[in-house]
């Protein structure tokens, strides 16, 4: 197995999958999220998982809803050992619901959404963070808070909130002047965000995950781009932090690429 992290109780891998690529989300183009909905078959998802776990990762995160709950309770039920870091729902108002659900799926942890804690930000309503931490924590699973925006982390740390982990993506794609763009997909990447999110990654005090160290693709023209990639997310975090990382293995071994990189980077930085 990796080097793990602690979430509660738990040993978590410091690289874990993301779940994005299994429904054909790749924050890229059109034509990338046809070719993972065409590949990402309920075998080909588990037969994915299964190097995943190989290459010694032990956790995979996805929001709570269908199709990809199910898939991965399917994949437990078959044996699969991964353990599950779930996040909740978009909205605030169905929270209470879409916990319930995906507590019938016995995750691992729940993060609130990033997009969630976005919009509580944007519409200053960031004092209901605590709340819906507290709901989570009544569930008896390690809480968690995900975010685009870093000033929703840093408010969670002067605050006191507390929680288990982070998830910090180093793109802020709720970024509202980003709405519009020409992108096919309708985000701005913009590269001048990585050094501020790691910033606020390294001020935290619970483990943290950075999400899209690959730019959802954008980093990835060659190996040596992808390996430096890690090399500057373990070497920018605290030590013991880690990274989500989406994986799609149609046309590289991306899950024993990423491990060996993992490794490396965590080497690297122990040495500094």
């Amino acid at each position: 197995m990796l080097p793990t992290m602690k979430i509660g109780d738990l040993e978590i891998t410091r690289l874990i999958v993301g779940s994005n690529p299994f429904t054909g989300k790749s924050h890229l183009t059109a034509d990338v999220d046809a070719d993972m909905r065409t590949y990402f078959s309920e075998e080909q998802a588990f037969a994915m998982l299964r190097r995943c776990e190989e290459a010694g990762i032990n956790a995979v995160q996805s929001r709570g809803s269908m199709p990809v709950m199910g898939l991965l309770g399917r994949y437990r039920a078959a044996g699969g050992k991964m353990h599950w870091l779930a996040q909740s729902g978009k909205n605030l108002t169905t929270f209470d619901e879409e916990l319930d659900a995906m507590m019938e799926y016995a995750p691992a942890a729940v993060c609130i959404h990033g997009e969630l804690a976005d919009e509580l930000y944007l519409t200053g309503m960031l004092d209901k963070l605590g709340e819906l931490l507290d709901k989570i924590r009544r569930k008896q699973v390690p809480a968690g808070i995900c975010a685009h925006f870093p000033e929703v982390l840093a408010y969670a740390e002067e605050k006191g909130l507390r929680p288990d982990y982070y998830m910090a993506s180093l793109y802020n794609l709720s970024q509202p002047d980003r709405s519009q763009d020409v992108n096919p997909t309708g985000e701005r990447f913009e590269d001048s965000d990585i050094p501020k999110m790691y910033r606020v990654i390294r001020q935290l005090s619970a483990p943290t995950f950075a999400l899209k160290i690959l730019g959802a693709g954008r980093r990835c023209a060659d190996q040596k781009q992808v390996r430096s990639a890690f090399l500057e997310a373990f070497s920018s975090m605290k030590p013991g932090d880690g990274v989500l990382v989406g994986m799609f293995d149609k046309y590289i071994d991306q899950p024993r690429l990423n491990a060996a990189y993992t490794l490396e980077a965590i080497r690297q930085a122990e040495e500094k």
